[in-house]
């Protein structure tokens, strides 16, 4: 079950890559979604299951060494959400809002690979 979820992450976040790569206004609109309110935590939310999750399935994977090094990294990314400040987190996002659109595609990609890598090491 571990398994099945893990890899469903993996298809999630590389789909979710690819539409950031394909537009870039969608890139914006959950770059503004993010930035309202204190739905930046949402995101800490996220990663830290994710990496719960690739952690908990990370005996049961092609290559659990992998598995737990990408699950570490996004659990505690997830975690750095809590320890910073929301202002700090918000204009963190804003910068990245400004950034080309070409980098922002760039980013997208690099989501994309590691959908693609999630999915590939479970």
């Amino acid at each position: 079950m571990l398994i099945l979820l893990a890899k469903c992450i993996g298809l999630l976040v590389a789909v979710f890559g690819l539409g950031i790569f394909a537009s870039s206004k969608f890139a914006q609109k959950v770059f503004n979604f993010l930035k309202e309110g204190k739905r930046v935590y949402w995101a800490g939310v996220v990663r830290s299951f994710v990496g719960l999750t690739l952690l908990l399935a990370s005996p049961h994977s092609a290559l659990p060494v992998s598995a737990i090094a990408v699950g570490m990294i996004l659990l505690l990314s997830g975690i750095v959400v809590f320890a910073c400040d929301l202002e700090k987190l918000k204009s963190f996002l804003g910068h990245y809002s400004e950034m080309p659109y070409l980098v922002i595609r760039i980013l997208g990609l690099v989501a994309a690979s590691v959908g693609i890598l999630v999915f590939s090491i479970i």
